[in-house]
């Protein structure tokens, strides 16, 4: 198998976690001509990454189906917990990761300086960060003691947000919710986090 992918993005760090975490022999490798080329899209159609080619050459894009495709495949370590309510519990870590603080993040970036659309982006932001506070487990991972998808997907979207806020805000927003700050904290002890994290930063 083989992953398109970029240590710049966001979207694709989360399947970079699993894939390390998992110790799986998959290719990491960068769109072929580009992420906007017209050889990349032929692959993709929907133009983004990142994209998994599967052994039959079937195309899987989107983090998270992919990421649920590794678990299925490759159960072993395990990401999800086996408890039902444990299980939608690091689902809905998942979703307030992506849908709240990565996709925030990318979008304040491209948002226009002081713009009513980077406010409210910023304002969804610290609703995302407010929910998590509530929700981490207080452990050293989101969802408890071990790590899973939920720590996948918000560990590498929570390096992001001091690197897109401060500059606009010149305040630490992480710092204003200390169970979040010690999870960042955390959850960089594990290999696959530290390393995916360490890959983001030289990008």
């Amino acid at each position: 198998m083989r992953l398109y992918s970029e240590n710049s993005s966001p979207f694709s760090a989360p399947v970079r976690i699993a894939i390390y975490a998992k110790s799986l022999d998959i290719e990491i490798v960068a769109p072929p001509g580009g992420l906007r080329s017209a050889q990349y899209h032929a692959v993709n159609p929907l133009g983004t990454i990142p994209c998994l080619i599967l052994g039959d050459g079937a195309r899987l894009p989107e983090s998270s189906a992919i990421m649920e495709y590794l678990e299925e495949k490759f159960p072993v370590p395990a990401l999800l917990p086996k408890n039902p309510e444990a299980r939608a519990q690091v689902r809905l870590l998942q979703r307030i990761g992506e849908l709240h603080i990565t996709a925030q993040t990318v979008e304040l970036r491209q948002a226009p300086p002081n713009s009513e659309e980077g406010a409210n982006r910023l304002t969804r932001l610290v609703r995302g960060l407010s929910a998590l506070q509530g929700l981490l487990s207080g452990e050293p991972f989101a969802a408890g003691a071990d790590l899973t998808l939920a720590d996948c997907q918000l560990a590498p979207a929570l390096f992001r947000v001091p690197r897109v806020v401060e500059p606009l805000m010149h305040r630490d927003l992480i710092g204003a919710y200390p169970k979040v700050a010690r999870y960042v904290e955390t959850s960089r002890a594990h290999p696959a986090v530290a390393r995916v994290l360490e890959e983001m930063g030289a990008a």
